[in-house]
């Protein structure tokens, strides 16, 4: 199928706590793209090509870690996916679909009790996302799909808490909310839907 010429690359946030299912759904978002014609790409954060995610993994299998230090970890991380990876995918007109964003870090970071202007303060560079689409899930059903041993994010009090910030997030900024414990095929539907209609102004 030739592909669909886009006036602009975009891009796609697809955010969740763990095991919310956006591994998933951000690889079946993409092989649908490519498959009706637009040049999509996946890529996630923290971001495996990029040079802080090892020290992230690292420090999140340590208890007592400092918040901030958090925080600061995937700022780097995410200007470094952004200016490596995004920004020249978005140039060549590329739909970026990304598996986490800004979002988690607001979600996951606020929860450790960091002031959100903060976290978007040392996050100003990160472009928008044209998409943000929120999972949810009840920690209770979305643990219990994580096969690895759990990092200190994995508790379902903490995750509670995360789940709540998404939440009051999505109300304050519109994002779609959609319930991610129902058939993964149901849910992408939904997804490819909200991706189209946000792209259909670029061919």
């Amino acid at each position: 199928m030739p592909m669909a010429a886009l006036k602009r690359g975009a891009l796609i946030a697809i955010e969740g706590i763990d095991g919310a299912g956006s591994s998933t759904q951000t690889k079946m978002l993409v092989d649908a793209l490519n498959a009706l014609g637009y040049p999509a790409v996946a890529t996630k954060e923290p971001n495996p090509d990029g040079h802080i995610e090892p020290v992230i993994r690292a420090l999140l299998r340590e208890e007592g870690a400092e918040p901030a230090l958090d925080a600061l970890l995937f700022a780097a991380d995410r200007v470094e996916h952004v200016e490596r990876f995004i920004k020249p995918w978005l140039e060549a007109k590329k739909v970026v679909v990304t598996d986490r964003y800004l979002e988690s870090t607001l979600a996951y970071q606020s929860a450790q009790g960091l002031d959100p202007r903060w976290i978007l303060s040392i996050n100003r560079g990160a472009v928008k996302p044209d998409l943000t689409i929120i999972l949810d899930v009840d920690p209770a059903l979305s643990l219990p799909r994580k096969n690895l041993k759990p990092d200190r994010y994995e508790q379902a009090g903490f995750l509670d808490k995360v789940r709540a910030n998404f939440a009051g997030r999505a109300r304050r900024m519109r994002y779609p909310v959609l319930d991610s414990s129902r058939p993964k095929e149901e849910v992408h539907g939904l997804i490819l839907a909200a991706a189209l209609d946000a792209i259909k102004g670029l061919v």
